[in-house]
């Protein structure tokens, strides 16, 4: 295994350091936040976007409802054929 040395500042460390679980090496910890970061289906971003009990989150649950009936139709009419 090839090792490299790299330099941070001790913001980017203690921030890293903030982010690593216990028993984590940072090795483990930078792959995955490179992970996390190839991974754009994430829903994490979106935490905290829209207030509890916004219109917004009415909207997107009327539509996620909406969405499932689709789904659960199409599936009963799959299996009927």
């Amino acid at each position: 295994m090839t090792q490299k040395t790299i330099s941070l500042p001790k913001e980017v460390y203690d921030k890293l350091k903030a982010e690593k679980r216990e028993n984590e090496s940072f090795p483990q910890l930078l792959l995955r936040l490179l992970e996390k970061k190839e991974n754009n289906n994430s829903i994490e971003p979106l935490i905290g976007i829209f207030e509890e009990e916004s219109e917004e989150w009415g909207k997107i649950g009327e539509m996620l409802y909406e969405d499932r009936l689709k789904s659960k139709k199409r599936e009963i009419e799959s299996n009927e054929e």
